[in-house]
């Protein structure tokens, strides 16, 4: 890595930023400096575009069929595989999550995520129509790439983040700029020396670093960009949008969340509580999906706060280099500021703290598993989304699913939920009541590439992942020919 650090890669090289600025990489575990990447600019970013720009339009003139697309795909998941290690223990410095989090989710499922993507490059077609308009009519639809695709992820599955954006890219004929987020590039920087011994043309796929306001605003302000597909905060992706929308461009946001969870009362409340805690304090609670917000029937109420208090209570908090550390530090100090503000305010709103709501250890960014009770629907910890691991408890006394899901819809976001019942009658009540992108009943997980992925209201517009998030790379063509 040493010998990239600093630097961005544009057209299939390595170079310097026209800058000449870098910015630091901080371990969140120790909260020390380890690495620097390029904080590159506007003049960066013209580059990256022009030589995508140039690749698709090699492209179109033949060598990168959607064979060709398939098998760069499928070489570079191959690569990843070959050096996971190398590449956890990239992310492990980089994040602060646990070694043994990133060797089986995070680098595995990049890989397998590029192969899933890698099949739908010989898949996408159009259809023929039938015209009902007097004459003779070979009448069909084609999808075509949408042209240059901008990328923006966020910090808290870099390598992920960068795999799923992508491999639906260049499955679909795209070329990439992608930024990823300037506390979490490296990952990123590694995927880019993997690109040309994969297959991939040069220009095909451009890794750009700095920081949002100023590398990230280039490249939704190019004029070359068609598509910006965007993870992180509601409050850039609404500026992003400000930005995109008068240049028509096409846009894919997936923001924030403040999921609920709907524990009915005849629940299984040994397997909600375990589902409960991992949903909300996986990866620290750094997962815009997380259920951060429990929403309790009453009657079950004693019964299940404590065992999820419980069970937050027992995780080892720890050094992310040991395989036994079930929670490492959360990404900055920014960011553990911003999660203790919410924990102290919501104790002065009359909130009650279960367990945690302490900093842990001496050095780096570590919080507790937090669990709040007594928490009333107007306090701002039932409304705004923390990004940590803090459960906020709130409890339920109707059985009326209308009701029920008028308590899940409140506040501005939309990206997930969960249901936790025993009666299909109130599964499949919730699930067509409950505003959300994803519904998940009696499980916290279910995540597959297959299935769409995205928010309503404020958490966002458009899916990632399955068809929808490949198709969402394309122009449909409609084509006429009188015959």
């Amino acid at each position: 890595m040493r010998e990239i650090q600093g630097r961005i890669f544009i057209g299939g090289e390595w170079r310097e930023s026209a800058q000449g600025r870098d910015l630091p990489v901080v371990d969140p575990a120790s909260g020390q400096e380890f690495a620097r990447i390029a904080a590159a600019g506007a003049d960066d970013m013209a580059l990256a575009v022009d030589a995508a720009v140039g690749a698709m339009a090699k492209a179109r003139h033949g060598g990168w069929s959607p064979a060709d697309r398939q098998n760069a795909l499928l070489r570079l998941a191959d690569a990843i595989a070959a050096r996971s290690e190398e590449f956890a223990r990239i992310e492990m410095h980089d994040t602060g999550k646990p070694i043994s989090n990133i060797r089986h989710l995070d680098v595995p499922q990049s890989a397998a995520g590029l192969r899933y993507f890698a099949g739908w490059a010989a898949h996408l077609t159009g259809e023929t129509m039938n015209l009902s308009v007097p004459g003779n009519w070979h009448a069909a639809t084609l999808r075509e790439p949408v042209g240059v695709a901008g990328q923006i992820i966020p910090w808290n599955y870099p390598l992920m983040g960068a795999a799923m954006k992508i491999g639906p890219a260049i499955a679909a004929g795209c070329a990439v700029v992608l930024k990823p987020a300037e506390q979490t590039s490296l990952s990123a920087l590694l995927l880019a020396d993997l690109l040309a011994d994969c297959g991939f043309p040069a220009g095909m796929v451009n890794i750009v670093t700095g920081t949002g306001a100023e590398a990230g605003a280039a490249l939704v302000r190019h004029e070359g960009v068609a598509k910006i597909a965007f993870t992180g905060s509601t409050a850039t992706g609404r500026e992003i949008l400000r930005v995109a929308g008068p240049m028509m461009k096409r846009v894919t946001v997936e923001l924030g969340g403040k999921s609920p969870v709907v524990v009915m009362p005849d629940a299984d409340l040994d397997k909600a509580a375990a589902a409960i805690s991992m949903g909300i304090f996986f990866n620290s609670g750094q997962t815009c999906s997380a259920g951060s917000r429990l929403l309790v029937h009453a009657d079950v109420a004693r019964d299940l706060v404590p065992r999820v208090a419980q069970i937050a209570a027992g995780m080892r908090i720890g050094a992310p280099d040991d395989p036994a550390t079930q929670l490492g530090p959360v990404i900055s100090q920014a960011q553990c500021d911003r999660i203790m503000g919410f924990v102290t305010r919501a104790r002065a709103d009359g909130a009650r703290i279960v367990t945690g709501g302490e900093r842990r250890g001496q050095a780096g960014y570590f919080i507790a598993p937090t669990v709040l009770d007594d928490v009333q629907a107007a306090m701002e910890i039932a409304r705004e989304e923390v990004f940590g691991p803090v459960l906020a408890v709130q409890t339920f006394d109707t059985l009326d699913l209308d009701e029920i899901a008028a308590l899940a819809n409140a506040g501005t976001y939309g990206l997930a939920a969960y249901v936790w019942t025993s009666s299909m009658s109130s599964a499949f009540g919730l699930v067509r009541r409950i505003r959300a992108g994803t519904v998940r009943v009696n499980t916290a997980g279910g995540n597959d590439f297959c299935m769409p992925a995205g928010g309503v209201k404020q958490s966002g517009n458009g899916r990632e992942n399955g068809r929808a998030g490949v198709e969402a790379y394309t122009e449909l063509k409609a084509m006429t020919i009188a015959v």
